[in-house]
């Protein structure tokens, strides 16, 4: 027996475990009660979304670019949030270079060198013209949107903040990577609080509340564009131009992980109504780049109007070396120190280029949006007034006082709008259990085609791990979005389906299916367990 035939058994062994769990325990702990869901039931509804059929035959087609898909029983791939698959010809360009063009950038004087270094940059520019920034030095590279932030909240927090009463806002919606940088930045130097935006129930900024609490105070705002959970679209142009309105000085940081992919930026027309961030991040592999690929945009304001210091030390950003002090290059180049990912970079632009090519017509988000109308579509049907609608939340919620996290480390915490609550939904005894989405387009809100759901019977992990027996793919977790599930949801993890324009319809009826005949299995299974 092989070392691969070894892990297959060990893996399946770990699954039949989760399997039996609900033999041996009704599990309390890792599902929450069904008195922590209040929401609406989503009516039947027989109407099936549609759209061109030339725009399904035309994502169809570009699988065929992916050699993920080409696979003998491909599997069935809902798992865009957490990453993308690579066309081929982002993939030719890692491995052209590393077959033909192997040679590091900015120190070789022969060829292949000064080539490396000349493409390298020009993927700056490429950024540049699709974001429609001012020049190609407000693109700093970067491994992710990880380290991206951390690279932000470095320079603003050296820039920006002073003392302990300056102000920085963020959200119950945001990333781990956009909270933790921050509460361990503002604990190290002793300088800043760290304060949390008021949202709606459903999800949204409460822009109203937030410009009301914002003040001379109030030194930065860092949000996302999309949550990585509920795929909300915010209003970030709205938002940035009440900001600015209230307090031009203030830093406004866009997180792009999730909105770059399926958004176009256009850095020049926000500029023109005073809507523009003055940083955004954006992780590569996100949008079928390599991992290991990401930039930052930051205004030239923030990298040139005084000194920068560099986020790492070491080589290729320097100009002088004495025995006891160095010199350092502008930006963008202070800010890439040492050897860097050139292979990845070089194919994230060849990434943004396909993008610009397949999308040619801006169909891509519509047609990602009739395969979650699709989705919804066939779960109500296979699940009929079991689908209970989400967003509302429970009186109890911990989301009653504001919420402020200091240097003090002072706890508050900033209220959710609760306009009404509906009438509480009992899980009946039955065979079909209640599945909660937590699903916006509903109301008419934008969003991307992203889409939790979860269900007191059973635990997502169980859910998943059995979706994986059928080929599906579908992330469970919390999704390193730990204050969104805390605090909106008041659940422990969920299950996600994320969509992206490589997805087929038939793919889509397949995974609803499939979560419809696991989440009986699972539901019967711990009727069972709870009767022996």
């Amino acid at each position: 027996m092989n070392d691969k035939s070894i892990c297959a058994i060990l893996l399946l062994l770990v699954k039949i475990a989760g399997y039996y769990s609900y033999y041996i325990s009704p599990l309390k702990k890792n599902i929450c009660t069904p008195h922590t869901y209040k929401g609406h039931r989503l009516k039947l509804q027989n109407e099936k979304p549609e759209i061109d059929n030339n725009i399904i035959n035309y994502f169809k087609n570009i699988r065929s670019d992916y050699p993920f898909f080409q696979q003998n029983n491909s599997p069935i791939y809902f798992d865009n949030a957490a990453t993308t698959h690579k066309p081929k010809s982002v993939i030719e360009k890692i491995k052209n270079f590393y077959s033909y063009n192997n040679s590091n950038i900015h120190r070789g004087i022969y060829k292949i060198s000064r080539n490396a270094t000349d493409n390298y940059e020009q993927v700056r520019n490429i950024v540049q013209k699709y974001i429609n920034c001012d020049s190609p030095d407000e693109i700093i590279f970067t491994s992710g949107a990880t380290y991206g932030i951390n690279l932000v909240c470095s320079i603003v927090m050296d820039k920006i903040i002073k003392n302990e009463n300056d102000e920085i806002y963020i959200s119950y919606l945001e990333h781990n990577s956009n909270v933790v940088p921050w509460q361990e930045n503002i604990r190290k130097t002793k300088k800043g609080k760290l304060k949390y935006i008021p949202l709606k129930k459903n999800g949204y900024i409460n822009i109203k509340k937030f410009v009301e609490k914002i003040n001379d105070n109030t030194k930065i705002v860092s949000i996302n564009h999309v949550s990585n959970v509920l795929g909300n679209i915010q209003n970030i142009n709205l938002i940035i131009k009440k900001i600015k309105k209230k307090n031009p000085n203030i830093i406004v940081i866009i997180d792009a992980a999730q909105s770059f992919p399926h958004l176009k930026y256009d850095i020049k027309k926000m500029k023109l109504k005073n809507e523009d961030p003055d940083i955004l991040v954006a992780s590569g592999h996100k949008f079928c780049a390599p991992f290991g690929s990401g930039f930052v945009y930051i205004k030239k304001k923030l990298t040139h109007a005084s000194k920068t210091n560099p986020f790492l030390y070491g080589s290729n950003i320097i100009t002088d070396v004495n025995k006891y002090r160095s010199k350092f290059v502008s930006s963008p180049h202070i800010f890439e120190t040492g050897t860097q990912n050139i292979s990845a970079i070089l194919a994230m632009g060849e990434a943004i280029k396909y993008l610009e090519k397949i999308n040619d017509e801006g169909n891509a988000y519509k047609y990602e949006m009739y395969l979650y109308d699709l989705f919804l579509f066939y779960l109500r049907n296979f699940f009929t007034d079991h689908l209970i609608q989400m967003p509302y939340m429970p009186k109890q919620n911990s989301l009653t006082k504001p919420d402020e996290i200091s240097t003090s480390t002072q706890v508050r915490s900033d209220k959710i709008d609760d306009k009404y609550f509906p009438s509480e939904i009992q899980n009946e005894d039955n065979d079909y259990p209640n599945i909660y989405v937590h699903n916006t387009r509903k109301d008419n809100k934008k969003k991307i085609a992203i889409l939790p759901l979860w269900s007191p019977n059973f635990t997502a992990f169980d859910l998943v791990t059995f979706l994986d027996f059928k080929n599906i793919c579908i992330r469970s977790g919390h999704h390193c979005a730990s204050l969104l599930h805390s605090k909106l949801f008041n659940i422990n993890d969920s299950s996600r389906i994320s969509m992206m324009f490589y997805n087929t319809p038939e793919e889509v009826r397949y995974l609803a299916e499939q979560i419809s005949d696991t989440a009986r299995m699972l539901h019967k299974m711990r009727k069972n367990g709870k009767a022996v």
